[in-house]
């Protein structure tokens, strides 16, 4: 695979060692690396190493400069052919416009917060895929430039371990060693301040105490008069400073403390260094082996705690120079903690993977599928994006077209050809460019809520059926099918079709009632059920970001909006009310439909308290179940995506003619309660039981989704073959 990365510059600072890390362990694996950059160096380092140098004049916000490059980059792009263009500041990533046409894949690395200009944030690119270095950075782009959360992959930091080990520490030790590293810019040197300011106390508390600070930058200066001044003050010299450090490791392993952040930080736990986390950015003070993993989600930088001061370095350090022991063990932990989760061949890998991912395959059969994609429902969202995940490892030249509410975000999102399903002519050119039109699960053909969703599916049965595109149904829910008619139309539009899976007993007893041939008709899983499990990472983030603690009781409640299940709303937000008072539990909302559930759960937050988390995909809906104890759904998807995570969850009925809750919980052993049956006393009992035996319950559980993932991987994997095959 040929490679051109992308920035700014290539001196000292943590991006871009990133950058270098990241190309000589992609050129070792045998790719074709080139980077394109102002110099610096390490950029020399890189190119003796064998990686050739695109050196230009630094990026700026001038136009023309930016044009001139931008025309260098599209040459590159067009003669040389590189499969990834892979740019590391944002000012370079303008620079990969364009450039899809050469059939080049585009990625941008987010290594810090931008600032934010709305007018800059308008004609930001963030590429074909993004990647944060961090999940709070994640956050934040999702956040304020409004990239699809789909669209962006967390693949952390790394640093080479077997270069930055504790192993031969390097000559005897005097005293008491600390460090300060990083650039020393005005932007990133507030830690060696703060350590100049302290410095005189702490000679006076420890007579063989050093300091050394190593970087260089626009405050250098400043520094060395601060440190003058403090060196003046203790009557030797305590503080030195060492300029720019070309090899590291020797440095960090004569060293017990280090304070700074980011990839410095790592590299010192790596070398067997007790670290303060100091920077401009916040003070999250020392690493052990109980926070390390809360630090990880700034990426090591504090970002969004309090601003750091003398008075808490000075305390920090004084009680870990009090207690050897305590540094010792702190170092040990973070450093074996570090060596397992930041080498830089995982980070390689995990790259690889998504470029991998993100370079086309040539397209042999093109497919469309058609749902309520793209509507607001996070339900029909997460059918879709399961059918996505292993239609992409399964049949990758498998070329999708989504029907969906809003194509043009949804291309984004989900990465595939999105057309709108309410435009008739886009779909009808969607139906003739497709080998075949397979509806993916939910509850499409019914005519509970009105007689239009029903006539819009059959009309796409029989419009497909008129240009001869075999028709497919994965995991469907069928009804309630209230009018005769619609049973007619129903049977006659099925036993048309060439494969329909059905996601429970329920809806197959249905159509076999109705007379539709039982040879078109098979027992599938929700697609829902093949998503990927949520990183530990992203929970972690979730809690920190809403101010949750991670030894607390939860209880997941998901709400169904409109008029159908008032009386239902009111009884489940009784018992949770009375759940929450006797076992001290407090209440997490989600909404899954942003349409109708928004107002209702907004209501019985005021009345029950808790905490509404804002999900901004799927992934975070899983990850949030994590941490309940149980979870109590008016929405079908919700016990889906709980269950999936191991997490128990209550059913609740709004309508007694739904029968998708009811047959998914029976089939993984979950509570489901109908409107006959739902009392407070009732419903409180029941969420009891399973808040009371959660260790029981989740092995079972976690065994029959098992079973259910093996349906939903056999039932997609006949689709496949069918629409390879286009046989029956």
């Amino acid at each position: 695979m040929k490679i051109l990365m992308l920035t700014d510059r290539m001196d000292a600072g943590g991006a871009e060692t990133h950058v270098a890390q990241l190309a000589l362990g992609l050129q070792a694996q045998g790719h074709e690396v080139v980077l394109l950059s102002g110099g610096g160096r390490l950029a020399k380092m890189l190119e003796a190493e064998g990686i050739r140098q695109i050196s230009v004049k630094l990026p700026t916000h001038n136009p023309f400069r930016l044009f001139r490059l931008w025309r260098l980059v599209q040459s590159l792009a067009k003669c040389e052919g590189f499969a990834i263009l892979h740019a590391h500041t944002r000012l370079t990533a303008l620079l990969l416009r364009g450039c899809a046409r050469h059939g080049s894949r585009s990625i941008v690395t987010v290594h810090a917060r931008f600032s934010y200009n709305p007018l800059l944030s308008r004609i930001c690119y963030w590429g074909h895929r993004t990647v944060a270095v961090s999940e709070d950075l994640r956050a934040y782009v999702c956040d304020v430039y409004r990239v699809p959360a789909e669209r962006v992959s967390v693949i952390p930091n790394a640093i080479d371990c077997t270069r930055f080990s504790p192993i031969e520490r390097e000559g005897p030790r005097q005293g008491c060693g600390i460090l300060f590293a990083s650039r020393l810019d005005r932007d990133c040197s507030l830690g060696a301040e703060l350590l100049c300011s302290i410095a005189p106390t702490l000679c006076a508390l420890y007579q063989d105490l050093s300091i050394e600070i190593a970087g260089n930058g626009n405050a250098f200066e400043t520094i060395r008069t601060l440190a003058d001044k403090a060196n003046t003050q203790i009557g030797r010299t305590a503080i030195t400073l060492t300029g720019f450090v070309e090899d590291m490791p020797p440095l960090l392993r004569k060293k017990d403390i280090f304070i700074g952040v980011s990839r410095a930080a790592l590299e010192a736990c790596a070398c067997g260094c007790a670290v303060i986390l100091c920077g401009n950015e916040g003070y999250f003070g020392p690493l052990t082996a109980e926070n390390i993993e809360t630090a990880a989600l700034t990426n090591f930088c504090a970002r969004g705690l309090p601003v750091a001061n003398s008075v808490r370095l000075e305390t920090d350090l004084c009680n870990l120079l009090d207690s050897p022991t305590r540094c010792k063990q702190n170092a040990d932990a973070c450093g074996t903690w570090v060596q397992a989760h930041r080498d830089a061949e995982q980070m390689c890998c995990a790259t690889l993977a998504l470029y991998q991912h993100t370079i086309p395959t040539p397209y042999r059969k093109t497919l469309t599928v058609g749902g309520y994609f793209g509507c607001g429902n996070m339900g029909d969202d997460a059918i879709l994006l399961g059918l996505l995940t292993f239609l992409s490892q399964t049949a990758p030249d498998l070329r999708i077209l989504a029907l969906t509410g809003s194509p043009r975000y949804d291309r984004k999102r989900f990465g595939v050809s999105c057309v709108s399903r309410r435009n008739p002519f886009a779909i009808l050119h969607a139906l003739l460019r497709s080998d075949a039109l397979l509806f993916g699960g939910g509850s499409l053909l019914q005519d509970a809520t009105s007689k239009r969703s029903l006539l819009y599916y059959l009309s796409l049965i029989r419009l497909a059926r008129r240009l001869k595109r075999p028709i497919l149904f994965c995991a469907a829910g069928i009804g309630p099918l209230i009018r005769e008619s619609a049973r007619v139309h129903v049977k006659s539009a099925l036993n048309q079709c060439r494969y329909v899976s059905l996601r429970d007993q329920r809806s197959l007893h249905l159509l076999t009632s109705l007379g539709v041939d039982p040879a078109h008709l098979y027992l599938g899983a929700d697609p829902a059920l093949l998503l990927a499990p949520p990183v530990q990472e992203r929970t972690e983030h979730l809690l920190r970001e809403y101010g949750l603690s991670a030894n607390a009781a939860y209880l997941g409640v998901v709400l169904r909006g409109g008029a159908m299940g008032t009386t239902a709303r009111k009884l489940v937000i009784a018992s949770v009310r009375m759940l929450c008072n006797r076992h001290g539990i407090t209440p997490l909302f989600l909404i899954l439909d942003r349409k109708h559930d928004v107002a209702v759960t907004k209501t019985a937050q005021r009345v029950l308290g808790g905490v509404i988390l804002q999900t901004r995909e799927i992934e975070d809906i899983s990850a949030v179940f994590a941490v309940c104890r149980a979870v109590v759904s008016m929405r079908l998807h919700a016990l889906i995506l709980s269950a999936a995570v191991g997490c128990s969850g209550v059913g609740v009925l709004s309508d007694p003619r739904d029968a998708k809750i009811p047959g998914f919980a029976a089939s993984v052993g979950m509570e489901c309660i109908s409107p006959e049956q739902l009392s407070v006393a009732n419903l409180v009992e029941v969420i009891e039981r399973t808040l009371t035996d959660p260790k029981h319950l989740t092995p079972i559980l976690l065994d029959s989704v098992a079973e259910m993932r093996k349906k939903a991987t056999k039932d997609l994997a006949n689709i496949v073959e069918m629409i390879y095959n286009n046989s029956q």
